[in-house]
C-alpha cells in the first residue's frame, strides 16, 4: 500500500516598520563625447560627496550603483517618414544610492542640493529596514506555523491524523523589504523644504512562502 502524504504551502506575514531612508539618484544626459561623458559622471560623484559632507556624513555613504555610457542614437526624418539613425553623443546612465535615517530635515537638505550642483538629476525616495534578516526569520517561522495549522485542519477533515514531516522546501526567494514615497525632479528638488518632503511611512508588509509534506495517519 503507498503511503498517503499532504502537501501544504505554508505562509508568513509580517508588518515591519522601516528604519532607513534611501535615496536614489538618477542622471540620465546625452554628451558630445565618451570623455565628457566620463567627466560628468565623475563630477556627479563628487558631488555628492560634497552634499553629504557639507550636511556632516560620511562621503561614503554615496554608492554608485550603475554607471553606464554608450552611443546614443537619434532618429532621422525625410519627407516625414523614419529613414533610420545617427549617432549624436553619448549616453550617460547613472544611478546613486544613499542609505540615511528617517531625519526630515537632513533629507531635504540633501535633496535640496543634489536639485542644485547635480544636473538633470531625478531622485527617488523610498523606505526600508537597515537590517531585513529578523524580519525574513520571522516569516519563516509564520510560514511554517501556517502551513502546520492547514495541514491539521485538512488532515481532521480527511478522518485522517498528521505523522511525521516527510520534506520541507524553501524557495529561498529574495524577499524585498521596500517602499517607494516619491520620485523628485530636479528643478523640484532645488525648491524642497523640510515641510514639502514631510513623509510619514506606512508600515511595509511582506511575505514569504514554504511548502512542506507529512505523512497522512
Amino acid at each position: 500500500m503507498s503511503e498517503s502524504t499532504i502537501k501544504v504551502v505554508g505562509t508568513g506575514s509580517i508588518h515591519v516598520v522601516p528604519d532607513v531612508t534611501r535615496l536614489e539618484i538618477s542622471i540620465d544626459r546625452v554628451l558630445k563625447s565618451y570623455d565628457e561623458a566620463y567627466e560628468c559622471a565623475k563630477e556627479n560623484s563628487a558631488w555628492m560627496v560634497k552634499i553629504l559632507e557639507y550636511n556632516k556624513m560620511s562621503g561614503k555613504l554615496a554608492k554608485t550603483i550603475r554607471m553606464d555610457i554608450s552611443e546614443h542614437q537619434m532618429n532621422i526624418y525625410q519627407g516625414g517618414k523614419y529613414a533610420g539613425t545617427k549617432k549624436d553623443g553619448y549616453e550617460l546612465d547613472q544611478k546613486i544610492k544613499i542609505d540615511l535615517g528617517m531625519d526630515n530635515n537632513l533629507i531635504n537638505n540633501i535633496v535640496r542640493g543634489v536639485g542644485k550642483f547635480i544636473k538633470e538629476a531625478q531622485i527617488n525616495i523610498g523606505y526600508t529596514q537597515q537590517d531585513p534578516r529578523p524580519t525574513q526569520l520571522k516569516m519563516l517561522e509564520r510560514a511554517v506555523k501556517d502551513a502546520h495549522d492547514k495541514a491539521q485542519i485538512m488532515a481532521k477533515a480527511a478522518g485522517r491524523e498528521l505523522g511525521e514531516v516527510k520534506s520541507i522546501e524553501y524557495g529561498k526567494m529574495e524577499i524585498s523589504i521596500y517602499s517607494q514615497a516619491r520620485n523628485i525632479c530636479c528643478e523640484e528638488a532645488s525648491h524642497c523644504t523640510p515641510e514639502s518632503l514631510d513623509i510619514t511611512p506606512d508600515d511595509l508588509v511582506v511575505s514569504d512562502n514554504v511548502h512542506v509534506e507529512w505523512e497522512l495517519k
